[in-house]
Protein backbone atom coordinates (compact mmCIF):
# COMPACT_ATOMS: atom_id res chain seq x y z
CA UNK A 1 0.00 0.00 0.00
CA UNK A 2 3.07 2.37 0.70
CA UNK A 3 4.68 1.28 -2.34
CA UNK A 4 1.42 2.65 -4.07
CA UNK A 5 0.68 6.20 -2.87
CA UNK A 6 4.59 6.61 -3.12
CA UNK A 7 4.16 5.54 -6.75
CA UNK A 8 1.37 7.69 -7.16
CA UNK A 9 2.86 10.50 -6.09
CA UNK A 10 5.79 10.47 -8.13
CA UNK A 11 3.70 10.18 -11.26
CA UNK A 12 2.17 13.37 -10.37
CA UNK A 13 4.59 15.25 -9.77
CA UNK A 14 6.16 14.03 -12.85
CA UNK A 15 3.09 14.92 -14.40
CA UNK A 16 3.15 18.31 -12.88
CA UNK A 17 6.04 18.94 -14.31
CA UNK A 18 5.82 18.30 -17.62
CA UNK A 19 2.57 19.70 -18.06
CA UNK A 20 2.82 23.15 -16.21
CA UNK A 21 4.63 25.15 -18.39
CA UNK A 22 4.37 23.16 -21.76
CA UNK A 23 5.80 25.92 -23.96
CA UNK A 24 9.41 25.74 -22.48
CA UNK A 25 9.58 28.93 -20.76
CA UNK A 26 10.75 29.68 -17.77
CA UNK A 27 8.71 30.53 -14.98
CA UNK A 28 7.94 34.39 -13.92
CA UNK A 29 9.87 33.98 -10.52
CA UNK A 30 13.26 32.68 -13.23
CA UNK A 31 12.06 35.47 -15.75
CA UNK A 32 11.96 38.52 -13.15
CA UNK A 33 14.00 41.20 -14.68
CA UNK A 34 14.71 44.71 -12.44
CA UNK A 35 16.04 47.75 -13.42
CA UNK A 36 19.43 48.32 -12.02
CA UNK A 37 20.51 51.24 -8.98
CA UNK A 38 20.84 53.86 -11.42
CA UNK A 39 19.30 56.49 -9.85
CA UNK A 40 19.69 60.71 -9.47
CA UNK A 41 22.45 60.31 -7.18
CA UNK A 42 24.77 58.18 -9.10
CA UNK A 43 24.67 60.31 -12.48
CA UNK A 44 27.27 63.19 -11.68
CA UNK A 45 27.42 66.42 -14.03
CA UNK A 46 30.27 66.70 -16.20
CA UNK A 47 32.84 69.62 -14.91
CA UNK A 48 33.02 71.21 -18.70
CA UNK A 49 28.90 71.25 -18.90
CA UNK A 50 27.42 73.03 -21.20
CA UNK A 51 28.99 71.00 -23.97
CA UNK A 52 27.38 72.49 -27.23
CA UNK A 53 26.17 76.43 -27.06
CA UNK A 54 24.37 77.32 -29.85
CA UNK A 55 25.69 81.00 -29.19
CA UNK A 56 28.13 79.79 -30.99
CA UNK A 57 26.92 79.03 -34.58
CA UNK A 58 26.02 82.15 -35.63
CA UNK A 59 22.20 81.33 -36.27
CA UNK A 60 19.36 83.73 -34.71
CA UNK A 61 17.25 82.63 -32.17
CA UNK A 62 19.26 78.88 -32.75
CA UNK A 63 18.38 75.98 -30.30
CA UNK A 64 19.46 72.45 -30.65
CA UNK A 65 18.99 68.81 -28.86
CA UNK A 66 18.35 65.68 -28.96
CA UNK A 67 21.98 64.23 -29.38
CA UNK A 68 23.41 60.84 -31.11
CA UNK A 69 26.72 60.13 -30.05
CA UNK A 70 29.21 57.79 -31.70
CA UNK A 71 32.14 56.18 -29.23
CA UNK A 72 35.80 55.90 -31.07
CA UNK A 73 35.75 52.58 -32.88
CA UNK A 74 32.16 52.98 -34.02
CA UNK A 75 33.08 55.05 -37.50
CA UNK A 76 36.63 55.86 -36.92
CA UNK A 77 38.92 56.96 -33.90
CA UNK A 78 36.79 60.09 -33.14
CA UNK A 79 33.78 60.82 -30.54
CA UNK A 80 30.50 62.11 -33.06
CA UNK A 81 27.74 63.99 -32.13
CA UNK A 82 24.70 64.64 -34.41
CA UNK A 83 21.99 66.86 -33.41
CA UNK A 84 19.65 69.07 -34.80
CA UNK A 85 18.66 72.74 -34.26
CA UNK A 86 15.72 75.12 -35.17
CA UNK A 87 16.76 79.08 -35.87
CA UNK A 88 14.83 82.00 -36.35
CA UNK A 89 14.82 85.20 -38.98
CA UNK A 90 12.53 87.19 -40.77
CA UNK A 91 11.96 84.66 -43.16
CA UNK A 92 10.80 82.72 -40.82
CA UNK A 93 12.02 79.00 -39.05
CA UNK A 94 14.76 77.09 -40.44
CA UNK A 95 15.70 73.43 -39.61
CA UNK A 96 19.22 72.29 -39.03
CA UNK A 97 20.79 68.92 -38.90
CA UNK A 98 24.66 69.59 -37.56
CA UNK A 99 27.52 67.14 -37.19
CA UNK A 100 30.38 68.11 -34.24
CA UNK A 101 33.73 65.49 -33.53
CA UNK A 102 35.44 65.97 -30.56
CA UNK A 103 38.96 64.02 -29.40
CA UNK A 104 37.55 63.42 -25.91
CA UNK A 105 33.24 63.46 -25.91
CA UNK A 106 33.83 66.61 -24.04
CA UNK A 107 35.50 69.71 -26.43
CA UNK A 108 33.61 69.36 -29.73
CA UNK A 109 33.95 71.20 -32.90
CA UNK A 110 31.22 71.39 -36.01
CA UNK A 111 32.14 69.44 -39.11
CA UNK A 112 29.56 70.53 -40.81
CA UNK A 113 25.60 71.13 -40.82
CA UNK A 114 22.65 70.98 -43.02
CA UNK A 115 19.38 73.16 -43.35
CA UNK A 116 16.58 71.36 -44.94
CA UNK A 117 14.27 68.85 -43.55
CA UNK A 118 16.13 66.58 -41.01
CA UNK A 119 14.74 67.17 -36.94
CA UNK A 120 15.23 65.04 -34.43
CA UNK A 121 16.95 61.94 -35.24
CA UNK A 122 18.16 58.39 -34.64
CA UNK A 123 21.52 56.25 -35.92
CA UNK A 124 22.13 52.93 -35.97
CA UNK A 125 24.23 50.98 -37.98
CA UNK A 126 23.79 47.84 -40.77
CA UNK A 127 26.23 46.07 -42.28
CA UNK A 128 28.54 48.95 -43.88
CA UNK A 129 25.91 51.64 -43.92
CA UNK A 130 24.37 53.93 -41.28
CA UNK A 131 20.53 54.58 -41.66
CA UNK A 132 19.68 57.60 -40.27
CA UNK A 133 15.84 57.79 -38.92
CA UNK A 134 14.40 61.04 -38.40
CA UNK A 135 11.65 63.56 -37.97
CA UNK A 136 11.15 65.55 -41.08
CA UNK A 137 9.74 69.07 -41.32
CA UNK A 138 7.70 68.94 -44.18
CA UNK A 139 7.29 72.54 -44.66
CA UNK A 140 10.66 71.72 -45.83
CA UNK A 141 9.44 69.62 -48.60
CA UNK A 142 8.06 69.83 -51.82
CA UNK A 143 5.58 67.68 -51.41
CA UNK A 144 2.37 70.00 -51.27
CA UNK A 145 0.21 66.87 -50.22
CA UNK A 146 2.37 66.12 -47.09
CA UNK A 147 2.58 69.56 -46.39
CA UNK A 148 -1.33 70.26 -46.47
CA UNK A 149 -1.48 66.54 -44.28
CA UNK A 150 0.92 66.64 -41.86
CA UNK A 151 3.29 69.27 -39.87
CA UNK A 152 6.35 66.07 -38.92
CA UNK A 153 6.44 62.73 -40.38
CA UNK A 154 9.43 59.88 -39.86
CA UNK A 155 11.80 59.25 -42.75
CA UNK A 156 14.82 57.31 -43.10
CA UNK A 157 18.30 57.81 -45.53
CA UNK A 158 21.17 55.83 -45.87
CA UNK A 159 25.02 56.87 -45.47
CA UNK A 160 28.68 55.13 -45.67
CA UNK A 161 30.81 58.65 -44.51
CA UNK A 162 28.14 61.40 -43.24
CA UNK A 163 28.62 63.03 -46.04
CA UNK A 164 26.88 61.64 -48.82
CA UNK A 165 22.88 59.99 -48.16
CA UNK A 166 20.65 58.10 -50.35
CA UNK A 167 16.95 59.66 -51.06
CA UNK A 168 14.70 59.26 -47.78
CA UNK A 169 12.06 57.01 -47.68
CA UNK A 170 8.50 57.41 -45.59
CA UNK A 171 7.78 55.12 -42.88
CA UNK A 172 5.35 56.40 -40.41
CA UNK A 173 2.81 59.06 -41.32
CA UNK A 174 0.63 60.40 -38.31
CA UNK A 175 -3.09 58.42 -39.56
CA UNK A 176 -4.20 56.95 -35.84
CA UNK A 177 -6.66 58.96 -34.25
CA UNK A 178 -4.03 59.54 -31.51
CA UNK A 179 -1.37 60.45 -33.34
CA UNK A 180 -3.34 63.05 -34.84
CA UNK A 181 -4.37 64.75 -31.16
CA UNK A 182 -3.33 68.47 -30.83
CA UNK A 183 -4.20 71.16 -33.01
CA UNK A 184 -1.57 74.18 -32.49
CA UNK A 185 1.28 73.05 -34.97
CA UNK A 186 -0.55 70.00 -37.06
CA UNK A 187 -0.14 66.32 -36.93
CA UNK A 188 3.13 65.32 -35.49
CA UNK A 189 4.94 61.47 -35.80
CA UNK A 190 8.74 62.24 -34.05
CA UNK A 191 11.29 60.93 -32.18
CA UNK A 192 12.38 57.83 -33.88
CA UNK A 193 14.32 55.06 -32.23
CA UNK A 194 14.34 51.68 -33.76
CA UNK A 195 16.07 48.28 -32.27
CA UNK A 196 16.72 44.90 -33.24
CA UNK A 197 14.44 42.31 -31.88
CA UNK A 198 15.71 39.05 -31.04
CA UNK A 199 14.19 37.27 -33.76
CA UNK A 200 15.49 39.42 -36.52
CA UNK A 201 12.79 41.68 -36.86
CA UNK A 202 13.15 45.66 -36.00
CA UNK A 203 10.85 47.72 -34.01
CA UNK A 204 10.11 51.33 -33.67
CA UNK A 205 9.45 53.80 -30.74
CA UNK A 206 8.07 56.95 -31.69
CA UNK A 207 6.34 59.87 -30.23
CA UNK A 208 3.34 61.09 -31.95
CA UNK A 209 -0.03 63.49 -30.87
CA UNK A 210 0.95 66.48 -29.00
CA UNK A 211 0.27 68.49 -25.94
CA UNK A 212 0.82 72.51 -25.55
CA UNK A 213 2.93 74.10 -23.63
CA UNK A 214 1.55 77.82 -22.56
CA UNK A 215 4.62 78.96 -20.49
CA UNK A 216 6.64 78.05 -23.63
CA UNK A 217 4.87 78.77 -26.57
CA UNK A 218 5.66 75.34 -28.71
CA UNK A 219 4.10 71.63 -28.56
CA UNK A 220 5.68 68.37 -27.11
CA UNK A 221 4.60 64.42 -27.38
CA UNK A 222 1.98 63.30 -25.54
CA UNK A 223 2.04 59.60 -26.44
CA UNK A 224 4.91 57.01 -27.57
CA UNK A 225 4.02 54.38 -30.10
CA UNK A 226 5.67 51.53 -31.69
CA UNK A 227 5.49 49.66 -35.25
CA UNK A 228 7.56 46.32 -36.27
CA UNK A 229 9.57 45.59 -39.64
CA UNK A 230 11.16 42.54 -41.15
CA UNK A 231 13.41 45.37 -43.00
CA UNK A 232 14.84 48.20 -41.61
CA UNK A 233 13.69 50.47 -43.56
CA UNK A 234 9.94 49.14 -43.74
CA UNK A 235 7.15 48.92 -44.15
CA UNK A 236 6.25 49.39 -40.68
CA UNK A 237 3.21 47.70 -39.11
CA UNK A 238 1.98 49.96 -36.61
CA UNK A 239 0.32 48.76 -32.69
CA UNK A 240 -2.45 50.84 -32.83
CA UNK A 241 -2.89 51.17 -28.91
CA UNK A 242 0.46 53.40 -27.67
CA UNK A 243 3.47 51.66 -25.41
CA UNK A 244 3.27 54.92 -22.49
CA UNK A 245 0.54 57.72 -22.22
CA UNK A 246 0.22 60.42 -19.92
CA UNK A 247 -1.68 59.82 -16.25
CA UNK A 248 -3.18 62.30 -14.39
CA UNK A 249 -2.23 60.82 -11.10
CA UNK A 250 1.74 60.78 -12.37
CA UNK A 251 2.69 63.82 -11.11
CA UNK A 252 6.15 63.60 -13.42
CA UNK A 253 4.16 62.63 -16.45
CA UNK A 254 0.39 64.11 -15.97
CA UNK A 255 0.29 65.72 -19.39
CA UNK A 256 2.58 64.21 -21.76
CA UNK A 257 5.46 61.14 -22.57
CA UNK A 258 8.31 63.09 -24.32
CA UNK A 259 10.54 61.15 -26.31
CA UNK A 260 11.84 57.49 -25.78
CA UNK A 261 15.15 55.79 -26.07
CA UNK A 262 15.32 52.12 -25.68
CA UNK A 263 18.82 49.99 -24.79
CA UNK A 264 19.47 45.91 -24.08
CA UNK A 265 20.25 45.36 -20.64
CA UNK A 266 21.27 41.75 -19.48
CA UNK A 267 18.15 39.77 -20.99
CA UNK A 268 15.61 42.56 -21.07
CA UNK A 269 15.03 45.99 -22.00
CA UNK A 270 15.81 49.70 -20.17
CA UNK A 271 14.48 52.64 -21.42
CA UNK A 272 15.20 56.71 -21.00
CA UNK A 273 12.43 59.12 -21.37
CA UNK A 274 11.53 62.53 -20.42
CA UNK A 275 7.71 62.80 -19.72
CA UNK A 276 6.08 65.95 -19.67
CA UNK A 277 4.14 67.42 -16.83
CA UNK A 278 2.52 70.59 -14.85
CA UNK A 279 4.55 71.29 -11.67
CA UNK A 280 2.35 72.95 -8.73
CA UNK A 281 3.80 75.74 -9.67
CA UNK A 282 1.59 75.52 -13.03
CA UNK A 283 5.60 75.78 -14.93
CA UNK A 284 5.83 72.80 -17.77
CA UNK A 285 8.58 70.71 -17.02
CA UNK A 286 10.37 67.61 -18.11
CA UNK A 287 13.18 65.28 -16.59
CA UNK A 288 14.45 61.84 -17.61
CA UNK A 289 13.40 58.69 -15.95
CA UNK A 290 14.40 55.32 -16.41
CA UNK A 291 11.48 52.59 -17.49
CA UNK A 292 12.42 48.84 -17.69
CA UNK A 293 10.63 46.16 -19.55
CA UNK A 294 10.99 41.87 -20.15
CA UNK A 295 9.27 42.50 -23.63
CA UNK A 296 9.69 46.22 -24.55
CA UNK A 297 6.05 46.45 -24.68
CA UNK A 298 5.04 46.75 -21.09
CA UNK A 299 7.02 49.08 -18.94
CA UNK A 300 7.58 49.69 -15.56
CA UNK A 301 9.02 52.86 -13.95
CA UNK A 302 12.43 52.01 -12.40
CA UNK A 303 12.82 52.65 -8.17
CA UNK A 304 15.55 55.08 -8.36
CA UNK A 305 13.71 57.76 -10.57
CA UNK A 306 14.23 60.58 -11.54
CA UNK A 307 17.72 60.43 -13.30
CA UNK A 308 18.18 63.48 -14.50
CA UNK A 309 15.72 66.49 -13.17
CA UNK A 310 15.70 70.55 -13.70
CA UNK A 311 17.55 72.01 -11.13
CA UNK A 312 17.56 75.90 -10.46
CA UNK A 313 20.80 76.24 -8.92
CA UNK A 314 22.54 74.47 -12.49
CA UNK A 315 21.03 77.57 -15.10
CA UNK A 316 21.41 75.83 -18.56
CA UNK A 317 19.08 73.00 -17.18
CA UNK A 318 17.13 74.63 -14.79
CA UNK A 319 13.67 74.35 -16.71
CA UNK A 320 13.32 71.81 -19.08
CA UNK A 321 15.50 68.27 -18.95
CA UNK A 322 14.70 66.78 -23.25
CA UNK A 323 16.28 64.16 -24.77
CA UNK A 324 18.90 62.11 -24.63
CA UNK A 325 21.51 58.94 -25.87
CA UNK A 326 23.78 56.91 -23.78
CA UNK A 327 26.88 55.51 -24.39
CA UNK A 328 29.09 53.07 -22.22
CA UNK A 329 33.04 54.33 -22.22
CA UNK A 330 35.51 53.32 -19.88
CA UNK A 331 33.62 51.23 -16.88
CA UNK A 332 30.66 54.19 -16.91
CA UNK A 333 28.44 55.42 -18.76
CA UNK A 334 27.63 58.87 -20.22
CA UNK A 335 24.29 60.36 -20.62
CA UNK A 336 24.01 63.39 -23.19
CA UNK A 337 21.48 65.42 -23.72
CA UNK A 338 19.62 68.86 -24.39
CA UNK A 339 17.79 71.20 -21.54
CA UNK A 340 16.42 74.46 -21.40
CA UNK A 341 17.20 77.51 -19.32
CA UNK A 342 14.01 79.49 -19.37
CA UNK A 343 10.99 78.89 -20.91
CA UNK A 344 9.53 81.06 -24.17
CA UNK A 345 12.24 82.11 -25.34
CA UNK A 346 14.33 80.32 -23.63
CA UNK A 347 17.57 78.98 -24.07
CA UNK A 348 18.71 75.21 -24.96
CA UNK A 349 22.13 73.75 -24.72
CA UNK A 350 24.30 69.75 -25.01
CA UNK A 351 25.48 68.52 -21.90
CA UNK A 352 26.33 65.18 -20.22
CA UNK A 353 26.29 63.20 -17.04
CA UNK A 354 28.48 60.30 -16.01
CA UNK A 355 27.62 56.79 -14.22
CA UNK A 356 30.59 55.07 -12.52
CA UNK A 357 29.58 51.86 -12.86
CA UNK A 358 32.18 50.24 -10.95
CA UNK A 359 32.29 47.32 -12.93
CA UNK A 360 28.35 46.79 -13.28
CA UNK A 361 27.48 45.33 -16.32
CA UNK A 362 26.81 47.96 -18.39
CA UNK A 363 23.22 48.62 -20.96
CA UNK A 364 23.82 48.10 -24.58
CA UNK A 365 22.31 49.56 -28.25
CA UNK A 366 20.39 47.37 -30.08
CA UNK A 367 21.83 47.53 -33.35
Amino acid sequence: MKERILSAIILFFFFCSCHHNPSGYSSASETDFTAPAWGGERWKDVPENPLIDPVHFNLPELVIGDPQILTPGEFDNQWHAFYHGFSHDEKGWHTWFFHSASDDGLHWKEVSREQGEVGIQYLTNDGDRWIQYYTATTNAMEDTALKRKYHNIIRARTTTDFVNWTQPVNLILPELPREREGDKAGKEARNPCVIRLPDGRYRMYYSAGTVYLNDAGYEEPKYIFCAEADNPLGPFTKREDPVLQPDPDLPFRNYGCGGFKVFGYRDGYLAFYNPIYIDPEQKSRSEIRMLYSKDGLEWKEAENNPVVKPDPGIAWRSAIIYQLDVVPWENSLLMYFNAREGWRGGAERIGAVKLDLNNEEPLFKLR
